[in-house]
């Protein structure tokens, strides 16, 4: 999974918490929130604590589909 990476800066910046705090909190490795934050993508293990932690409405938001060629997914609307 990909992210875009000004989104989670800004959450960051926000609330004034640093990689390594959100590490912590998600329950995984600093490494993979610098890898989010530096543009890279994470594995699915990591994907599912961010989305988990954020909530599929808001991690829908955040995620960058469009460099994972993907579209953004149309739940519950239709």
């Amino acid at each position: 999974m990909k992210i875009r990476k000004e989104l989670l800066q800004a959450f960051l910046d926000k609330y004034g918490i640093t990689a390594a705090m959100l590490a912590r909190e998600i329950g995984t490795d600093k490494r993979e929130i610098q890898m989010l934050l530096d543009g890279g993508a994470v594995n699915e293990a990591t994907a599912r604590k961010f989305i988990y932690y954020f909530g599929a409405d808001e991690a829908v938001k955040m995620i960058d589909w469009a460099a994972m060629g993907k579209q953004i997914p149309n739940i519950g609307k239709g």
